[in-house]
């Protein structure tokens, strides 16, 4: 069936607040919140790297940075954490079938930590190879975590990537304007993505791409059972060809349509029309109509503005859902 849920970040600072908003409107899957308005640590990447075991980072003069011994940022970054999930445990208070957490994936981790002498760790392989080890080590200790606090639950890991594009196409920058960071080939990129995949202790893995224009090989060879996007991205007889091959070969896609505010009328002709949009697509690549009750149903992407706003906007994403469940072949 279609699933609606969060992509993680969400306004305010008020955890407890945001607990009760993600399951008064996505009970089916609830996620653990982000909450980036905290400031540093509670951003997405020093949030992921507080859970790296065997690599420490600090916060350098540009970005976060390795560092050869334990910081005091990291371990309140990760004392946080282990709060957060004390309020998530607090406030839901009982057995979830299924819980989402969302951790910065290798690539973009890569790309935004950076090495002693300032480079990014993606320009060395060893300190790549090491920091992927311990994503992976960190994120199944946070598996394991999270499952035991709410019953055993199936755990579904949203991998974020939002600079994957950037760095398959060798767009991010260097220490100086000649200091080049090469790109990385989509191969390279797709079988890191699978290793990091192959070893995490989860039911299901999702990469979220929402807001690129998706690579597809490195979706292909990544392994993970959901691609994240937004269809407004996908432009072009190529772009939807790939889309196409994808779901026919059992992808399962998740569509960002809703945005913060964006309220239900009172005849639900709003979340209808971005219901027949998504339908649109599937007739368009002649696609079984059924198999729109395997989409799943997000943001665009991270919400702004006031929790009544994101509130809004996972309303949205519930009604566009369940549309798509109940009537999937007449849109």
């Amino acid at each position: 069936m279609t699933r609606a849920y969060g992509l993680g970040p969400l306004p305010g600072t008020s955890v407890a607040e945001a607990c009760d908003v993600i399951v008064s409107e996505t009970g089916g899957l609830p996620h653990i919140p982000q909450l980036p308005d905290r400031g540093l640590g509670s951003d997405p990447v020093g949030r992921t790297a507080s859970l790296l075991e065997a690599v420490h980072v600090d916060r350098g003069p540009r970005s976060w940075r390795m560092s050869p011994r334990p910081q005091l940022i990291s371990r309140r970054t990760a004392d946080r954490l282990e709060r957060d999930l004390d309020e998530c445990q607090a406030a839901w208070n009982r057995t979830l079938p299924a819980v989402k957490i969302q951790l910065t994936g290798p690539w973009t981790l890569a790309g935004a930590i950076e090495l002693a002498d300032g480079h990014r760790v993606l320009t060395d392989r060893g300190a790549l190879r090491d920091l992927t080890d311990a994503l992976i080590d960190g994120a199944n200790l946070h598996i394991a975590d999270v499952a035991r606090r709410f019953g055993a639950a199936e755990i579904l890991v949203q991998l974020d990537e939002p600079w994957l594009t950037d760095v398959v196409a060798g767009n991010l920058p260097g220490t100086t304007r000649l200091d080049e960071v090469r790109a990385v080939h989509p191969r390279d990129a797709g079988k890191r993505l699978a290793h990091v995949v192959d070893n995490l202790d989860a039911g299901e893995v999702a990469l979220n791409l929402t807001g690129q224009i998706p690579e597809w090989e490195v979706v292909r060879l990544s392994g993970v059972q959901t691609l994240q996007l937004t269809l407004d991205s996908i432009t072009g007889t190529r772009q939807l060809d790939a889309l196409g091959e994808a779901v026919s070969g059992g992808l399962r896609i998740g569509v960002g349509v809703t945005a913060a505010g964006e309220e239900i009328d009172e005849r639900q002709e709003k979340p209808r029309t971005r219901a027949m949009d998504i339908a649109r697509v599937w007739r368009e690549l002649s696609l079984d109509p059924s198999q729109l009750r395997e989409v799943d149903v997000h943001p665009k992407g991270a919400l702004s503005g006031s929790l009544l706003d994101a509130s809004r906007a996972y309303a949205m994403a519930q009604a566009v859902a369940g549309i798509l469940d109940r009537d999937a072949g007449n849109l």
